[in-house]
C-alpha cells in the first residue's frame, strides 16, 4: 500500500555548530509488509516506526532529539562485474599514517572515509597564490567506536568494483557494517549506511557511531537557507574579477552519530545518512528527495554500483598470473576515476580538473592544493582517454573552460595567444604560491596542446575541436609560441629562453629540449588543425617550428637538457627521456639509450616522484632489454602504500598523498610500456609484453576513433577483438608483423595470432 507523509528530518551539523534544526521535506514513501521504512521507535498514524536519537555529548553538539531514517531490512550487496579477490582490498586496521586511508568519491564530491573534511569540484578558497580547495567539515565522516556484543572481528575493505569502503564488525549470528559511497547516480551525494543483522531477535545489537566534524572551517561561512538547507559561501575569492565568492548548498539528514540500537523483533536493519552539496539549491532538494526514494526502494545502493559496474565493463585491465599486479592495476584506476565525473559534469558548473592528490585532497598547504598541472594532462589523460575517451573529452573541456583566461594571461604578460597557468584552480589564472614555477614553467603550454593532439589523434571528434574549443586552444597556443620565441641573429636559429623545464631543480634556462620539442609540436600540430578546418597554415609558425633549437652533444650522442647542462648535476624527475615517450621525437636507438642511462644516474631514487621511473621502464621496453624494465617496474610499485594502495608522491612515503600522478605513471607503464601502445596521426601500434610475474593480460574497452576492441595476450599468444563501433564510424583493420598485410576486424569475432607486434587502423 502506498502512502505519502511528511518526514521532519532536523539538525544539519556543520564544523561542530548547529546551524539549523526542523528541516521539513515532502518525501513519497511506499510501504508494503516486507518493506516498511522505520523512521521511529513508537506508531504514528502512518503505523511508521520512530526511533528518537540523543546525540552523543563527546562531540559537542546539541542533544536535542532527532529523527534517524532507518528501514527493517537490509540491500544485499550487488553483484560486481571484476574479481572480488583482486578488487576488495581488506585489513583488520587503518594505516598508522592517515595519509593512507582511502577515499570515496565521484568527480563532484569526494572526502577521505572518516576525516573532517569534505570537498567539492570547484569549491576553492583564497586569493589568487593562496587559492586552495575549500574545506566543508564532514557531515560523513562516520567510523565505529563500540559495538554489542563486544566480541567481535573488525574488518575495514575498500571495494573497487563498487565504489565503497566498509568498516565491518562480525559476532557469532552477528553482522555490522558501516558503509560509506559517493553516490555515481546522484552525485551530489555522499551515502553512509549503517547496516545490522542478527539470526536471533533476542540478541541486543547496537552500535556507538562516531562523526569527525573537525574545527570549524577558515574556508567557508554557512548561514540558514529554507527547507532546512544550509547556505555557504567561500571566505575569499580567487581573482574577483574574473569570480566572486562562491555560494552552494548543503543539505544532511538525521546524523548517525551516537547510539544506535537494533529494533525490537527484526533480524536485520538499515539506517541512512545523507549529505547533499551543490551550487544549485534546486538540485540538492531534489537529489536528496531521490535518495531517499531510492533508499526506500532499496534501490540507492544498486543504482550507485550500476554505475561503477558500466564503466568497468567499458574500460579496464585485467591480468592473471600475479594478484599484487591485478590489485595495483584496478587500485590505480579506482583513484583517478574516483575524481573524474562519468557524466561529463554540468554547463552550470563545470568539472574544473585533476589536481595531483584527486579531489578528496589539497587543503590549504597540502596536497599541491588541489590545483590543476601538467600531470592531468601529461600523466593522467592518456591512460584515461585510450580507455574512456567520453571521460578523456572532459578532462579536455577543463582546458576549454579556462581558454579565455589564458587568452587574458598571455594578453596580461604581454604575449600573444593563450597562456596557460602552471597551476590552476577555479579561474584559470596562475596560482603557484611560488612566483618561479608560474613565471617560468612554461611546457605546460605544450603540454595543454599535445593533449589535445593526443585526443585528436585517438577519436577525430570534429565537435569538440571545431564547436568546443579544441583547435582554438592549439591555434592560440602557437600564437603564444610564437611571440615567445626569440630569433638568433648570428644562425637563424630560434631560441625559447629563461624558462624552467620539467626538471625543477634548474631555472631559468635556455633551450630546455623538453620544452623546445612540445613547442615545436605544437605549432606543426596547429598548421595541421588549420588545414583540417579550411584554415590558411601560418608560414611563421612552420619556419619557428622548423628551427627550434633542440639541444644534441654528438661526442656523447645523447640530448643536454639545456644549454650549459653537464651530467654531473641532480636532475630532478623525467625530462629529456620524455622526448622518446609520449613526445615520440626522432632519434637514433643509440642515442634513446645513452639519454636513459645518462638521466637515469642524475635522477634520484628516493626523491624522484613516483611517475619518473615508468618513462625510464618505456625507454629500455622499446630498445628491448626487459631485465632493466623490471628492475624500473620494482622500483615504481613501492610508491603503492598498503592495505589500500594509495600512492605517495615520493618512494620514502613523503610528498603528495592519494598522488594521481604516479597512478597515471603507472597505467602508462602498463598500457604504453607492456602494452607497447603508440598513437600515431593515422594508426595505432602495439608491441605487447607480459608484465612481469604475469601469464595473461587483457585491455578491455580500448576505444579508437569510435570503435572499441580488446586485447588478450600470453606469453606465445594474442587475440584480437573488436567489439563494437559507434553510428557513423568505420571498423579496424590490423597488420601483423610476421603476415604484413592489413586484415579487416569483424565485431564479435576474435583474431588470434602469435604474440607480435601489430598495427591498428579505422578503415577510413
Amino acid at each position: 500500500m502506498s502512502k505519502r507523509m511528511i518526514i521532519f528530518l532536523s539538525t544539519l551539523i556543520v564544523g561542530g555548530a548547529l546551524l539549523c534544526t526542523s528541516v521539513s521535506v515532502l518525501v513519497l514513501m511506499t510501504l508494503s509488509d516486507d518493506r516498511s521504512v522505520t523512521l521511529n521507535s513508537t506508531h504514528n498514524s502512518s503505523g511508521l516506526h520512530i526511533k528518537q536519537l540523543n546525540t552523543a555529548s563527546r562531540l559537542d553538539w546539541d542533544l536535542n532529539l532527532h529523527t534517524r531514517i532507518s528501514r527493517p531490512w537490509a540491500s544485499p550487496l550487488p553483484p560486481a562485474v571484476l574479481p572480488e579477490n583482486a578488487t576488495l582490498l581488506t585489513s583488520e586496521s587503518l594505516p598508522a599514517r592517515k595519509e593512507y586511508i582511502p577515499e570515496v568519491g565521484n568527480g563532484h564530491l569526494a572526502t577521505v572515509v572518516q576525516s573532517d573534511a569534505i570537498f567539492m569540484n570547484g569549491l576553492y578558497n583564497g586569493a589568487n597564490f593562496s587559492s586552495h580547495r575549500a574545506r566543508i567539515p564532514s557531515t560523513a565522516g562516520y567510523s565505529i567506536n563500540s559495538t554489542t556484543p563486544a566480541h567481535v572481528s573488525r574488518r575495514y575493505s575498500l571495494d573497487l568494483a563498487r565504489g565503497i569502503f566498509t568498516e565491518s564488525y562480525t559476532a557469532p549470528g552477528v553482522e555490522i557494517s558501516l558503509r560509506t559511497y559517493a553516490h555515481r547516480q546522484l552525485t551530489l551525494v555522499l551515502v553512509t549506511e549503517l547496516v545490522m543483522s542478527r539470526d536471533d531477535v533476542t540478541t541486543n545489537v547496537s552500535v556507538e557511531v562516531d562523526l569527525n566534524p573537525g574545527p570549524a572551517s577558515d574556508d567557508v561561512e554557512f548561514d540558514n537557507d529554507t527547507m532546512g538547507v544550509v547556505h555557504g559561501r567561500t571566505r575569499e575569492a580567487e581573482y574577483p574579477e574574473i569570480s566572486p565568492q562562491t555560494s552552494f548548498y548543503i543539505l544532511k539528514s538525521a546524523t548517525l552519530a551516537g547510539t544506535v540500537v537494533m529494533t525490537t523483533g527484526v533480524k536485520s536493519e538499515t539506517f541512512l545518512s545523507l549529505t547533499v552539496i551543490d551550487v544549485n539549491k534546486e538540485l540538492v532538494l531534489t537529489e536528496f528527495d531521490l535518495a531517499q526514494k531510492y533508499f526506500q526502494d532499496g534501490e540507492l545502493l544498486e543504482r550507485h554500483v550500476s554505475k561503477w559496474t558500466n564503466v568497468w565493463q567499458r574500460g579496464r585491465i585485467d591480468v592473471t598470473g600475479d594478484m599484487a599486479i591485478a590489485r595495483l592495476n584496478y587500485a590505480c584506476l579506482y583513484y583517478i576515476l574516483s575524481s573524474l565525473p562519468f557524466n561529463g559534469g554540468r554547463e552550470e558548473w563545470p568539472f574544473v580538473g585533476l589536481s595531483p592528490g584527486g579531489l578528496a585532497h589539497g587543503s590549504a598547504d597540502m596536497d599541491y592544493l588541489g590545483h590543476v598541472f601538467w600531470d592531468q594532462d601529461t600523466w593522467m589523460f592518456p591512460p584515461i582517454a585510450l580507455l574512456h575517451p567520453d571521460i578523456g573529452r572532459t578532462i579536455v573541456s577543463t582546458r576549454s573552460r579556462t581558454l579565455p583566461t589564458a587568452k587574458l594571461a598571455a594578453q596580461r604578460t604581454g604575449y600573444d595567444g593563450a597562456r596557460y597557468p602552471w597551476e590552476s584552480a577555479f579561474t584559470g589564472f596562475e596560482t603557484c604560491p611560488a612566483e618561479q614555477y608560474g613565471e617560468m614553467e612554461l611546457h605546460i603550454i605544450g603540454d595543454v596542446s599535445m593533449m589535445i593532439r593526443q585526443y585528436w589523434q585517438l577519436t577525430r571528434d570534429r565537435e569538440t575541436m571545431a564547436d568546443r574549443s579544441g583547435a582554438e586552444i592549439v591555434w592560440e597556443t602557437a600564437k603564444f609560441w610564437a611571440s615567445r620565441a626569440t630569433r638568433n641573429v648570428s644562425d637563424g636559429t630560434f631560441s625559447i629562453l629563461n624558462i624552467m623545464p620539467p626538471d625543477e631543480f634548474h631555472y631559468p634556462v635556455n633551450d630546455s629540449v623538453y620544452t623546445n620539442t612540445i613547442a615545436a609540436i605544437n605549432l606543426r600540430f596547429a598548421n595541421e588543425m588549420a588545414k583540417e578546418f579550411g584554415k590558411a597554415e601560418n608560414a611563421t609558425w612552420t619556419e619557428i617550428a622548423d628551427k627550434l633549437r633542440l639541444l644534441y652533444d654528438p661526442d656523447l650522442d645523447y640530448h643536454p637538457e639545456y644549454e650549459g647542462f653537464t651530467n654531473s648535476v641532480y636532475t630532478k624527475q623525467a625530462d629529456v627521456v620524455l622526448l622518446g615517450y609520449p613526445l615520440m621525437a626522432d632519434m637514433d636507438r643509440s642515442t634513446r639509450e645513452n639519454d636513459l642511462v645518462i638521466y637515469e644516474k642524475t635522477t634520484p631514487i628516493r626523491s624522484s616522484p613516483a611517475m619518473s621511473w615508468g618513462m625510464f621502464l618505456l625507454g629500455w621496453l622499446e630498445l628491448g632489454n626487459e631485465t632493466k624494465a623490471e628492475e624500473l617496474f620494482n622500483r615504481t610499485v613501492i610508491n603503492a602504500q598498503e592495505p589500500f594502495l594509495v600512492w605517495s608522491e615520493y618512494a620514502d612515503g613523503d610528498g603528495a598523498t592519494n598522488f594521481l600522478t604516479g597512478m597515471g605513471g603507472y597505467l602508462q607503464m602498463v598500457m604504453f610500456g607492456y602494452g607497447g601502445c603508440r598513437i600515431h596521426d593515422d594508426r595505432l601500434t602495439f608491441n605487447p609484453i607480459l608484465l612481469p610475474g604475469t601469464s595473461r593480460v587483457k585491455f578491455t574497452g580500448l576505444d579508437y576513433r569510435g570503435v572499441s576492441f580488446a586485447l588478450e595476450y600470453s606469453e606465445k599468444s594474442l587475440t584480437l577483438t573488436q567489439t563494437s563501433i559507434d553510428k557513423g564510424r568505420s571498423g579496424l583493420e590490423a597488420k601483423f608483423v610476421e603476415d604484413d598485410k592489413w586484415e579487416k576486424l569483424t565485431t564479435g569475432q576474435a583474431i588470434s595470432k602469435n604474440r607480435q607486434s601489430f598495427d591498428l587502423r579505422t578503415r577510413e
